[in-house]
């Protein structure tokens, strides 16, 4: 008797990866997102996005991974009711506004007087910004 394997994925995949998948041999055990899991789903699948750029190897894998990330913002953009062409019109406007991230700035630490209006921001947001 053959033995089967099992294996629990969860996670969101490609529209056309049950088919490629199938055609490998697999049995594939999928289902249609409602709207807000959909979104949920997007969110962690950007997460295991990033990572996969940060542990890319080579060029060519940091390229692949980097255009998996592009294909999940614009995935989030339109489940969010955004159009491309607004995603980017708001990355220009931060990005006249702010910067971008050609400089390389590292921000170590920040250190702000008691009545500063700034001190705030940092205040209500513990987890990213303990204190020293």
């Amino acid at each position: 008797m053959t033995e089967t394997y099992r294996f629990r994925v969860e996670k969101l995949i490609r529209d056309k990866l049950p088919a490629i998948m199938r055609a490998s041999g697999l049995r594939v055990f999928e289902r249609t997102l409602e709207p807000g899991d959909f979104i949920k789903s997007l969110e962690a699948k950007l997460a295991e996005e990033a990572a996969e750029v940060a542990a890319a190897g080579d060029r060519e894998e940091r390229l692949d991974e980097l255009a998996d990330v592009m294909e999940v913002v614009l995935a989030l953009a339109r489940a969010h009711d955004f159009t491309p062409a607004e995603l980017e019109a708001r990355r220009l406007a931060k990005r006249q506004a702010r910067g971008g991230f050609d400089a390389r700035v590292y921000n170590a630490a920040v250190e702000a007087d008691e009545g500063c209006p700034a001190l705030a921001y940092y205040l209500a947001r513990p987890e990213a910004y303990p204190r020293l």
